[in-house]
């Protein structure tokens, strides 16, 4: 654990310093806890660092950022509060044991000690801590043998119940597994698949799986999770699309949700567009490649969202040339436009709207040559 003083870049080193040397001169029982432990015992660099604190983390938490001065955010409910810095993030909480009233719902939290806040941990890789505190600052609580588990690369659970209580865990231990390159505990994988054929993910509300879907997909190795993801559980997408998901960029996480059937997921109305581009992709991509007229590329592509026609070349590459096309297109000038037809005494109207297509279409496929030709035959049919 002597690894723990020697993680990070110096500025990180500073925030932590400045944390530790806080709690040693404090009244406080401190605990470097969770991925930062667990992460320096592996040897490799976390961005963050959790801390549990015996008794009042916010308390502690609000004279701890007077040293600091980052910004403060509180959650009152839970006994928890987060320190951000430029150089990085803190967050603390009041050691605590949670309640579950149900499976799959989020837990009632009560104070406790040290012992009793890793007793409620997920995996035993994340029940560790190592006390900031001036009586006893180094030693090591590993109630669970996690750090065994870290040297044979194990990911295993803590309680027979635990993927019943948050089934969320189920996806935790599918990153760790591609992560790290661990594999699942025989007992624990086969908890989880217990879990799984119980339906208990889809006692989950629809906010908490798209959690974890954001969450995986900001994971290097994001595929190699959904691929597991999908031979495991209901969230299954096909071989086909799964071979898509390299080629679809930072984007690629809407493609994914664009298959998943039964869900509502709560997303802004940008992102349920790329939602719905993504879920007509391999349509819009057939007729894509059909078109020969430039009207037909404009009407396949104008609805599109500009960062799902950016892709579609990188999945077939012979539609480049539509596409570069269309970037063309679409910054052209209309000879005609509404005002222009209300001024010929043309009323709105869905006759209305298919003159001007009709004329947009003869400009893109150069049918008519200038906005002089378009008005005077705009003027023509008109009598």
């Amino acid at each position: 654990m002597a690894k723990l003083k020697s993680s990070g870049n110096q500025q990180k080193k500073s925030v932590l310093s400045k944390t530790i040397s806080f709690f040693i001169q404090s009244e406080y029982h401190a605990y470097l806890v969770g991925g930062y432990v667990r992460d320096t015992t592996i040897g490799i660099e976390h961005r963050d660092i959790d801390l549990v604190v015996e008794g009042d983390a916010i308390r502690a938490a609000k004279q701890l950022n007077k040293k600091l001065k980052g910004n403060l955010d509180i959650h009152k409910k839970f006994g928890t509060a987060s320190i951000t810095t430029k150089q990085m993030r803190i967050d603390l909480a009041s050691a605590r044991v949670e309640k579950y009233a149900s499976p799959a719902k989020l837990p009632h939290v009560y104070p406790s000690a040290i012992n009793e806040d890793l007793n409620r941990r997920d995996f035993t890789m994340n029940a560790m801590a190592m006390s900031i505190s001036n009586e006893n600052f180094g030693e090591i609580f590993d109630p669970f043998n996690g750090m065994e588990d870290i040297k044979k690369g194990v990911i295993r659970i803590l309680h027979k119940e635990s993927f019943n209580d948050d089934p969320t865990r189920i996806f935790r231990a599918l990153r760790y597994k591609n992560r790290f390159g661990f594999k699942i505990a025989k007992t624990t994988k086969a908890l989880m698949t217990e879990a799984i054929n119980k339906r208990m993910i889809q006692r989950l509300s629809d906010q908490r799986i798209l959690n974890e879907i954001r969450l995986i997909f900001n994971e290097t190795n994001n595929q190699d999770i959904i691929k597991d993801i999908s031979n495991l559980t209901s969230l299954k997408i096909r071989k086909k699309d799964m071979e898509l998901l390299p080629v679809l960029g930072s984007n690629r996480m809407y493609f994914y949700l664009s298959k998943l059937k039964y869900f509502n997921f709560p997303i802004t109305s940008d992102e349920k567009r790329l939602v719905k581009d993504f879920h007509d992709f391999g349509n819009t991509i057939t007729r894509l490649d059909k078109a020969t007229k430039h009207s037909e590329i404009f009407a396949i592509l104008s609805p599109i969202s500009s960062e799902v026609i950016d892709i579609m070349p990188a999945v077939l590459p012979k539609l480049r040339r539509n596409v570069r096309i269309f970037r063309q297109l679409e910054k052209k000038k209309l000879f005609v436009t509404g005002n222009d037809l209300k001024r010929l005494g043309y009323k709105p109207g869905v006759k209305f709207r298919s003159i001007l297509n009709r004329m947009r279409d003869w400009q893109l496929d150069r049918k008519i040559r200038n906005r002089k030709e378009a008005l005077e035959y705009l003027r023509n049919i008109k009598h």
